[in-house]
């Protein structure tokens, strides 16, 4: 987990760099100093709506939206919640053009024009929503499932695979959303805003509109897991971050993430992350 307000630097490398933000109660963050005009940006917007005030026109995302941008530079950037947001969760990855031609290589022609300089104002920006299979992964950058010894290496690889994911896509017009994959990404952010309370099929279904034996078939069908299984693993992934704080012991980390059952949580840990959960925490003090 990160710490509240401040942005995070979760990596940094030769010309690439990697924050997180994840700000409790809306408060208003200013990362102005993530944008370096010298670099083109990622930004992942996962809850909250953030705002990119530039000298042409202001570029919003709304939650679930991903944007690539390149900002002129010396201008007040801000993340603002609106009103009604209780969380502000986004990463921000930035790169060179030398990162990227590094990077990419002879792939360098299939990444938007925006991350080759070749098109757009200098404080152009791109939009384009984030899918269930995308957003798993983003999730994951603010919360790494691996030990902090191995995070570099791990991050690297997801910054690149970011680059490729969402750096190919022209956000003007973006893909075309599948009605079914929006009612399964609603589920998933349901229980990501209900994961402390018992599962409760038929307030699910009700929240996004599906008969709850159809919910279940199409959750499994897209994405491979039971809702179940994806409560779980949101769980625990959010307790290992709990854990890798070294603020909490083990109890404290399942009490605060549904658990009442110790050899419940404990049963669910492994069979997400393959160890015990105390295994877990040790390995990351």
């Amino acid at each position: 987990m990160l710490p509240q307000h401040a942005p995070a630097l979760l990596y940094s490398g030769d010309g690439v760099a990697l924050w997180g933000v994840h700000a409790e109660r809306a408060q208003a963050v200013n990362w102005s100093e993530l944008l370096k005009p010298e670099m083109v940006h990622l930004v992942l917007n996962l809850e909250g709506s953030l705002s990119v005030p530039g000298r042409r026109e202001r570029l919003e995302l709304g939650p679930g939206t991903a944007a690539i941008l390149r900002t002129p530079a010396a201008d007040a950037v801000h993340a603002n919640g609106s009103e009604g947001d209780e969380v502000q969760r986004f990463v921000v990855m930035s790169a060179t053009s030398d990162w990227l031609a590094a990077t990419f290589c002879e792939s360098l022609e299939g990444l938007h024009p925006l991350l080759r300089g070749m098109s757009g104002p200098e404080d152009a920006g791109q939009l384009c929503p984030i899918n269930l299979t995308e957003r798993m992964l983003c999730e994951s950058l603010l919360s790494p499932p691996v030990p902090r010894a191995l995070q570099p290496t791990w991050f690297n690889g997801k910054i690149v695979e970011c680059f490729s994911l969402f750096g190919g896509i022209d956000a003007a017009t973006g893909p075309d959303r599948d009605p079914l994959r929006e009612r399964i990404d609603a589920a998933v952010m349901w229980l990501r805003e209900h994961f402390r309370d018992e599962l409760n099929l038929g307030a699910l279904a009700e929240h996004v509109g599906s008969d709850p034996s159809y919910l279940s078939r199409l959750f499994k069908q897209h994405t491979g897991n039971t809702i179940s299984q994806t409560l779980r693993q949101i769980r625990v992934d959010i307790a290992a971050g709990l854990l890798r704080e070294g603020n909490r012991n083990v109890s404290q980390a399942a009490f605060e993430v549904g658990y009442s059952s110790l050899s419940h949580f404990t049963k669910a840990f492994v069979a997400e992350k393959g160890m015990r959960p105390s295994d877990w925490r040790a390995g990351s003090l």
